[in-house]
């Protein structure tokens, strides 16, 4: 946490996937960012903050208390896709099962959810501790539902089924027929059996929170640091034991902490940047403090700049002093490019024995006395 703070950058710590590396848990800190490329699930006021991947779903509440009908077969020509036969039979989306075949580790499954949801693979992966999950070809779904892709259905199909925790809530629902242009209406639990009920969804942006305190809220980071609680899962591997106060070997509890030093800045810039170029936070600024001088041939002005240079690099700070031949504007624009994180400028000012101060992104300039400006500094990066 104190790396990051230091670094002036806006985060937060999230739970994730253990992945390949295995282990008791695993967290990522992820900097906020509207381009980063993973999506980070959180209710702020109860502090839940989780990878989208993980993110549980709670199921939502059904209020249909309409009877229970016949499933019937009905004919759906050239309706392949969910949105053709919601359409076509003139119902909401939320009404229709999907079935979607899958193949992991070398074994078919019927994935079954809402029409409305998708599948989150990192979740049937852990729930079957499964190495591999892919849908299966076009050609697999034709052999396994004799129909072709977006016909499939639970209803008789020879599969082992996993259904998604949500449809235990459903019912009259639209599922494949499987069979080419058919669709089957008013389908119930009853009309299939399931081998595993779970929750396989991926969760979405405002959906219940898994605690139960309210809506989620979606956010996009940039992940500049992991950690795993990897537990004995190596070290029994390895044969890395300790002895302990009675002398009985122990396996070592380990971990891996890591953080990623091009994307930190990748984010830093992200985070802290304007037309004009990066804006540096003040303990990552390749320069901390820039002293201009306006006018080179003014003895004066130029005594001023080399002795504040002189005093301010006794601070532990990066310090540089513009007295090049260029206009003001020039200066200016160059130590914004650099990236200064703040701007003295020595010029006429000083004949009322002030210079001007500007932070780096500031619209704000102040004017400073000479005989304050070293201490105003000091506290500055204090």
């Amino acid at each position: 946490h104190k790396a990051f703070q230091r670094m002036g950058l806006d985060y937060v710590v999230v739970k994730a996937d253990t992945g390949v590396m295995g282990g008791l848990l695993s967290e990522e800190f992820q900097a906020l960012s509207d381009i980063g490329e993973d999506i980070l699930v959180l209710h702020e006021p109860s502090g839940y903050s989780t990878n989208l991947e993980i993110a549980g779903c709670v199921i939502e509440e059904n209020h249909d208390d309409s009877e229970v009908l016949e499933k019937e077969l009905v004919l759906t020509p050239n309706a392949k896709t969910i949105e053709e036969v919601t359409d076509f039979l003139q119902k909401d989306v939320k009404n229709f099962v999907k079935t979607l075949i899958y193949k992991i580790d070398e074994k078919f499954y019927a994935i079954c959810l809402r029409g409305d949801l998708e599948v989150n693979e990192v979740k049937l992966q852990k729930l079957l501790e499964a190495v591999s999950v892919e849908l299966a070809s076009a050609d697999d779904v034709v052999k396994l539902t004799n129909a072709p892709v977006g016909f499939a259905g639970p209803v008789n199909l020879k599969l082992p089924i996993i259904m998604d925790h949500q449809l235990t809530v459903m019912k009259n629902f639209i599922v494949g027929a499987n069979q080419a242009d058919h669709h089957l209406i008013n389908v119930n639990l009853t009309d299939f059996t399931p081998e595993i009920i779970a929750d396989i969804r991926t969760i979405k942006d405002g959906d219940m929170c898994e605690n139960g305190q309210g809506p989620v809220s979606f956010k996009r980071g940039i992940e500049i640091g992991n950690t795993f609680k990897l537990g004995d899962k190596y070290s029994k591997a390895m044969n890395l034991y300790f002895a302990d106060e009675t002398n009985h070997l122990q396996p070592v509890m380990m971990g891996s902490y890591g953080i990623g030093i091009g994307r930190c800045l990748a984010a830093i810039v992200q985070q802290n940047h304007h037309d004009k170029g990066i804006l540096w936070p003040k303990n990552l600024a390749p320069v901390q403090v820039a002293i201009v001088l306006i006018n080179t041939k003014d003895e004066v002005q130029s005594e001023v700049a080399e002795s504040l240079y002189n005093k301010l690099s006794q601070l532990p700070l990066d310090i540089l002093l513009d007295d090049r031949k260029e206009r003001p504007g020039v200066k200016f624009n160059d130590m914004d490019l650099i990236g200064a994180y703040a701007r003295i400028t020595v010029g006429k000012t000083i004949e009322s024995n002030q210079v001007e101060l500007k932070i780096n992104g500031q619209d704000e300039v102040n004017l400073v006395s000479l005989d304050d400006i070293v201490d105003t500094i000091t506290n500055l990066f204090n």
